[in-house]
């Protein structure tokens, strides 16, 4: 036998089943999800990590959950993220998520957050994904929203969405019209329009810092994947640590922003805010952090976080807890 037909034996009776089983797995591994199953998980992983923030969680709504799945259904066709660019997709139902929302019958503002790419994900590590992304988490975690909708699709594309909502705001615009003399007079969204609301009282907002990451399980490394990047022309790094001021009027003035391990202090971290944001979508309110490196598996950090405002100096300190490396990482 020449060595070309020994050579060519070998590749058919070894490496060709092997190439056919690796075939296999890869198939099996992209089309065993359900999509109810993962869109319900998806959300369920994002209330655990609003909890663990102090955040309220976000309750199923049913128009949320239809704009949730109109989009999904539409990028599993058109991977045009929150754009609905092709009118010809039989799941187009508006251009922006605002659109999309009122045309589901969800009356008021939301925010929609989404993964798309060539291969299916779990929705518990979309979400997970998804927390690392720092301009994404700035709104999951956002405390007054508390009802939401989740859909995963697998098609052309997969795609996992989450559209955001507030039941109080959805209650306002149900008051849209309504010329009743009152103290007050709230101007919002509904249905895509700036409307006027007589009120008795003001609306109710969270007051305080949510701070992020907090509790356990925390995945130790962004990789640069979200669109846009705060982090350009870097590689993997830290998981960004984030605090984020809600309901207050005088402005937060950082002093230092700090991370910490039994290690020592993280050295050279990046910390972006509204003055150096380069994509302009942080808020002046939001701060984060960028260790230059992933953090640490299994590891505790302490963040800390010190400020002036209103003429008085304060800090906020909390911890969080890496998760262990798994036997396979990917």
């Amino acid at each position: 036998m020449s060595q070309h037909a020994f050579m060519m034996q070998r590749i058919v009776r070894l490496w060709l089943p092997l190439a056919v089983a690796l075939l296999g797995i890869a198939w099996f591994s992209q089309w065993r999800y359900d999509p109810n199953k993962e869109a319900k998980a998806g959300l369920e992983r994002l209330n655990r990590w609003r909890m663990q923030a102090g955040v309220q969680e976000l309750r199923p709504n049913p128009a949320l959950a239809k704009a949730a799945q109109n989009h999904a259904a539409y990028l599993g066709k058109d991977a045009h993220g929150h754009s609905e660019n092709n009118r010809r997709n039989p799941y187009y139902t508006g251009a922006d998520p605002q659109t999309r929302a009122t045309a589901a019958g969800y009356p008021a503002p939301v925010v929609e957050n989404l993964t798309a790419g060539n291969f299916a994900r779990s929705g518990i590590r979309s979400t997970d994904g998804l927390m690392t992304a720092l301009y994404h988490r700035l709104t999951l975690l956002n405390p007054d929203h508390d009802e939401a909708g989740a859909a995963w699709v697998r098609g052309r594309h997969a795609a996992f969405v989450i559209v955001q909502g507030s039941r109080r705001e959805r209650e306002l615009c149900a008051q849209a019209g309504n010329q009743a003399s009152k103290r007050y007079v709230l101007t919002m969204e509904c249905n895509g329009q700036a409307v006027k609301i007589p009120l008795d009282t003001v609306p109710h907002r969270y007051i305080g810092a949510v701070k992020y990451p907090a509790g356990g399980n925390i995945e130790p490394a962004y990789d640069g994947k979200e669109i846009p990047n705060p982090m350009p022309g870097k590689k993997a790094v830290g998981n960004p640590v984030s605090i984020a001021f809600y309901g207050t009027t005088a402005p937060v003035e950082m002093r230092a922003f700090t991370l910490r391990s039994n290690k020592g202090e993280i050295r050279n971290p990046t910390i972006l805010t509204a003055t150096n944001d380069r994509n302009r979508l942080m808020q002046a309110n939001e701060f984060a952090l960028f260790a230059p490196a992933p953090l640490d598996y299994d590891t505790e950090y302490t963040a800390e976080f010190r400020y002036t405002q209103g003429g008085k100096e304060q800090t906020e300190r909390w911890t969080f807890r890496t998760r262990k490396r798994r036997t396979f990482e990917w």
